[in-house]
């Protein structure tokens, strides 16, 4: 989610309104990691992402709350191919995975039940990499009503990863705009419980 700020004249009077783009992120390559044929996988999440995006545009036009041309739909693989630094983050995390038994272990824990397996782990790095991207700004996203892109708010129904804490907590990645241009940069939105956790905030 991102935010910028627009200028509305009301009674003679500017007036600041703040106008907010949401981005959903589909994080489709995550069932490429089944014993299922790949034909088969292709035509069961083309057939989620479009339901769900039909299904998201049918509620925001009956609400009629929000704009419809401010949501944006983007596949997983829209920040892998659109950000230089993608391979270089990745590339790290899994040296770091390699060498140091604790974030090991946290890949594991947020696999929640599933095998540690070289696949599902990968994900959980790309997870992590793609989320430290969007938090840093490092990725451009489509704008409709953001001029300005000041805040950028992860937003998932759950909690955060616990690697992705690790990571953080121990600068494993760099922060660039630590505490310069958005305020959420160190934020996991719970939103099924309504919770912001801050990473700062948390201690390992």
């Amino acid at each position: 989610m991102k935010a910028g700020c627009l200028q509305k004249r009301l009674n003679g009077k500017s007036q600041t309104q703040i106008g907010i783009d949401f981005i959903f992120l589909y994080t489709n390559g995550l069932y490429y990691n089944s014993d299922e044929s790949a034909f088969f996988v292709r035509k069961k999440t083309n057939f989620q992402m479009i339901e769900h995006k039909n299904k998201i545009l049918k509620l925001i036009i009956k609400s009629r709350k929000y704009i419809p041309q401010a949501v944006h739909f983007i596949p997983w693989d829209y920040i892998i191919l659109n950000c230089p630094k993608y391979q270089e983050y990745y590339l790290k995390l899994v040296r770091l995975k390699n060498n140091d038994e604790t974030f090991k272990k946290y890949l594991e824990e947020d696999l929640n039940g599933r095998n540690p397996t070289e696949a599902n782990l990968s994900f959980v790095i790309e997870e992590i990499v793609v989320t430290h991207l969007i938090r840093q700004k490092l990725i451009n996203f489509p704008k409709t009503l953001v001029e300005q892109d000041k805040f950028r708010l992860i937003i998932y129904p759950g909690t955060f990863l616990k690697a992705d804490l690790y990571q953080w907590k121990k600068k494993i990645l760099p922060q660039i705009y630590k505490g310069k241009e958005n305020p959420y940069d160190a934020s996991h939105y719970d939103f099924s419980k309504k919770v912001i956790y801050n990473f700062d905030s948390i201690d390992l």
